[in-house]
């Protein structure tokens, strides 16, 4: 029996969690993505999973949301976060409320990204940060339903992990206890790429990886100009070393589009109309000239609250944080997924049919070839000139 089509499956886990008699489990493929698989000698053809599929409702009610951007207002946050810190804001708010708070946690003993539950706001730095891959929600769908019946729960993850949460809670979906909040999504890797990255430059760099992460906030570079988009690796040996934004061949391929999950291609939760009560990204794009110092060099969040319940809770926020409204043209400009979904890369196929037996650097080398050549010249050239020089040569050429 087919649960949805298995292109559009999402790996959510909504359908096993749901299965009366335990007979899905989620299964990694040779790519490396999670999908489920009946055991049809212990199925009772219930259909519980093809209904509880979000794939397979017609449609979720959507929200039009208003944009703000906003940053945290105590700068250890700013530094520990992704972007603005607006995710630590919502989730005090949720604690301050004897409330739980739902994350992607991510191990670097096991290379994994799982779905957890904090309670206290001093273990919120196991959820914050950026994971560029799919993780398992662990169990979690079933535990949000019995914490909505007596305490305030945020969830936060994917629109398609929050789309699996509603399918799996059904009407309990609209509980007044349920705050939800979406990341915005540039589509999902798979653990098996990510490993094969860090085995690449274990053997680039001859020692071995005891820890990794990927959005770091170094001293010696800001937000602003991307200084935060970047791979920290951590060796055994006690030192470190931070990728090239421009050549790191993990952010390199990723924002190609060349490793992500087949569904991430036709996502239908990209767009404008949201599906979470919140959605936060990194305000990328916004003018200089409108924000401080300080946000340039740690962030700014942009946070598009979509329901009437996240616009009631903005006076809240703004206890731990400054918020202003602002014009989406630009936000929407600077970020695909509120437009569109990732573009399908033509060499995705062939890069996984290789993965096994080349190495990962080689592989994005070979397949991204024409960017890297052009970087190397565009970096060249504002070597030799200055970056003013070449921002007027690039102007004039364009003329």
């Amino acid at each position: 029996m087919e649960i949805c089509n298995r292109d559009s499956c999402t790996g959510c886990s909504a359908c096993a969690q749901a299965c009366p008699v335990g007979c899905i489990t989620m299964e990694e493929t040779e790519e490396g993505f999670s999908y489920p698989v009946i055991d049809e000698e212990k199925c009772v053809h219930c259909l519980k999973c093809v209904n509880t599929c979000h794939i397979n409702q017609p449609s979720l009610q959507t929200h039009h949301p208003t944009y703000y951007m906003g940053t945290h207002n105590d700068i250890e946050v700013l530094k520990r976060s992704s972007s603005g810190g607006a995710f630590t804001a919502l989730a005090d708010y949720v604690l301050r409320r004897k409330g739980v708070v739902y994350g992607a946690s991510f191990s670097a003993e096991t290379n994994t990204v799982e779905h957890i539950a904090v309670s206290d706001r001093d273990e919120l730095d196991l959820i914050r940060l950026s994971k560029y891959y799919q993780g398992g929600i662990n169990g979690c769908y079933k535990k949000v339903r019995e914490d909505i019946k007596d305490r305030l729960v945020l969830f936060s993850g994917t629109a398609c992990q929050i789309a699996g949460l509603y399918g799996y809670l059904g009407k309990d979906s609209k509980s007044e206890n349920l705050i939800t909040v979406d990341v915005l999504c540039h589509g999902a890797a798979s653990k098996k790429v990510v490993e094969a990255y860090i085995k690449c430059k274990e053997k680039k760099y001859k020692k071995k990886i005891v820890d990794f992460r990927f959005r770091v906030k170094p001293d010696d570079s800001d937000w602003l100009n991307g200084g935060g988009t970047r791979m920290r690796l951590d060796f055994e040996d006690h030192t470190s070393r931070v990728q090239s934004k421009e050549y790191d061949t993990y952010f390199v391929g990723f924002n190609h589009y060349l490793f992500l999950r087949k569904s991430c291609y036709s996502c239908k939760y990209c767009g404008g109309e949201r599906i979470a009560d919140f959605t936060l990204a990194d305000y990328w794009g916004v003018p200089e000239n409108e924000i401080s110092e300080r946000e340039k060099k740690y962030g700014v969040s942009l946070i598009l609250c979509n329901s009437e319940r996240a616009r009631s809770m903005l006076g809240d926020l703004q206890q731990d944080m400054s918020v202003k409204e602002i014009d989406p043209a630009r936000a929407i400009a600077c970020n695909q997924a509120l437009r569109l979904p990732s573009t399908n890369n033509p060499d995705r196929s062939s890069f996984f049919k290789e993965l096994n037996d080349h190495n990962f650097d080689k592989l994005v080398y070979k397949y991204l070839r024409s960017y890297y050549i052009k970087t190397f010249l565009r970096q060249t050239a504002i070597k030799i000139m200055g970056e003013e020089q070449f921002r007027r040569w690039r102007y004039r050429k364009r003329q």
